[in-house]
This record gives C-alpha cells, sequence and structure tokens, in this order.
C-alpha cells in the first residue's frame, strides 16, 4: 500500500470496525483496527488494497469502511473480497495442492495460510476463469463480522 503513496495506520477507535480506506488532499489513507490478530489484518490489508486500487474514485467521495468486510450484497466490497483471494492465494498454489486427495477442505485451506471463507472466494475466481472446482464452503458474505 505504501507503495501506491497510501499512509496506513491501525486504530483503536472503533471495536467492530475492522479496516476503511479514504482520500483526503490527494493522499489515500487505510486505517486497519488494532483489535484484529495477525491473520485477519492480513486479510482485510489486502482488501482495502482492492479498493484503492479497484475503486480510487470511490475513495475520493467517501471513506469505504468495512464493518461487514465480506458484504457480497455491494458490488465494491464483492470486488474488494475477490482481490484479497486472488493477492493472498496464488493460482498456482491452489492446482498444486488440489491434487493431494488426502487433504480435507479445511487441511487444504491452512496448508495455504487460508480461511475456508478466504478459499472460497479463490476457487470462486478461478471458476469464474473457467477452472474446475467444488466449492465446500459457500461465499459467506459476513465471515469477519464479529
Amino acid at each position: 500500500m505504501e507503495a501506491l503513496g497510501a499512509v496506513v495506520g491501525e486504530t483503536s477507535a472503533y471495536a467492530r470496525l475492522k479496516g476503511y480506506c479514504f482520500m483526503s488532499c490527494q493522499t489515500i489513507y487505510a486505517m486497519f483496527s488494532s483489535f484484529l490478530s495477525e491473520e485477519e489484518k492480513r486479510i482485510v490489508a489486502a482488501h482495502e488494497l482492492g479498493h484503492i486500487v479497484l475503486h480510487r474514485k470511490q475513495l475520493k467521495m467517501a471513506p469505504m469502511s468495512d464493518n461487514r468486510l465480506y458484504n457480497m450484497t455491494d458490488e465494491t466490497e464483492y470486488q474488494a473480497n475477490l482481490f484479497a483471494a486472488d493477492l493472498l492465494i496464488s493460482d498456482k498454489d491452489v492446482a498444486d495442492l488440489s491434487k493431494n486427495e488426502e487433504l480435507d477442505y479445511f487441511s487444504f485451506c491452512s496448508s495455504l495460510y487460508a480461511t475456508p471463507e478466504l478459499m472460497s472466494f479463490k476457487l470462486y475466481s478461478l471458476m469464474k476463469r473457467g477452472q474446475h472446482y467444488n466449492m465446500p464452503v459457500g461465499l459467506n458474505s459476513r465471515f469477519l463480522a464479529k
């Protein structure tokens, strides 16, 4: 994010807000909750980067906040979810590991350092690009909302 000129910070001001990004005076800011685990921070950072890359024009209008990070009813959130999954999980790693028939879905996800819900977005992305996978876990719009 910093390579794109974004200022990155943490805040403890909001208990339920996982992350948000906004633009002010031509500077992009990405803020993350200090209450998140390292795994959640990694996912939220990738998600917010998706907003910065894909939705720069919307950042000028209003902050994109993610207290319900995986909100499938909003197109920008859906796109940021897919961006995060594609950024954090490589196509090749999924293809290689999917050949191991001894792994169940949760072990498969764990081997790739992904939550089952994030992996669902990755598999959906691969399927949209013509690859053939089964999705044992559906696209959950609220898996990080707590």
